[in-house]
């Protein structure tokens, strides 16, 4: 892999974490497993699988979604396609 490969790989990393944070902020998930299951499988983001490996964006997702919890927004399940929004239980 050249370097400019390398280059798009971290960019596209550092905007699926963007994207994760951004979509912890919503209030419609209530932890990083939940986010990664909505890009990975819903969203079909392949990658997302590793971009959660590490421990500190697991711990600032989780945070960001219990924060977006206190902020008083309800939390919902990620939608499926056809189905309405379920208040997510449990979490």
């Amino acid at each position: 892999m050249s370097l400019s490969d390398d280059r798009i790989k971290d960019r596209f990393s550092e905007w699926l974490r963007d994207l994760a944070r951004h979509m912890a902020r919503s209030g419609r998930y209530c932890s990083w497993r939940v986010i990664q299951i909505e890009l990975r499988f819903m969203q079909g983001i392949r990658e997302a699988a590793t971009c959660f490996s590490d421990a500190a964006i697991r711990s600032e997702l989780d945070a960001l979604c219990r924060e977006a919890q206190r902020s008083g927004g309800a939390i919902f399940m990620a939608r499926a396609q056809g189905e309405s929004a379920l208040p997510a239980s449990g979490c």
